[in-house]
């Protein structure tokens, strides 16, 4: 029976962020997707997608998700997330701080054939940007 794209998303955070398995990237994404993250990035490709990721955890090397909320319509899937980690590497020109962050975001999924093949995430930046700044 194949799994449900709730289940699906609940493991792609799990596995892939929180547990920082990228390796297994091609389980949950289709080789062509397209990620759109708030932080003005854009990436295709599985590749692309954990060259993304891997950016992030040198910025938050304990980056955690937790999801708040789901929303199911079919092959389409919404999901509130509150983001947190350590501000422990440079990202986007600021430098390391030592902060503790936490901030709110909303991911929309589309699928194909039970992978993810697009995801635009958009996070409250301006949560986000005043805890980098402030040392």
């Amino acid at each position: 029976m194949a799994k449900q794209p709730r289940q699906i998303i609940e493991e792609y955070y799990e596995v892939l962020w929180n547990e920082k398995k990228l390796s297994e990237a091609n389980k949950f994404l289709h080789s062509t997707i397209t990620f759109r993250g708030s932080l003005g990035m854009r990436v295709e490709g599985i590749n692309g997608f954990c060259d993304y990721a891997k950016m992030l955890f040198g910025a938050f090397p304990n980056l955690y998700h937790v999801i708040e909320d789901v929303v199911c319509e079919g092959d389409k899937v919404a999901a509130r997330v509150v983001y947190t980690g350590t501000h422990s590497g440079k990202l986007f020109g600021f430098e390391p701080t030592g902060n503790r962050i936490r901030y709110s975001g909303a991911s929309f999924f589309q699928f194909e054939n039970d992978k993810i093949i697009d995801i635009w995430v958009l996070g409250d930046l301006n949560a986000l940007y005043g805890q980098l700044s402030n040392a």
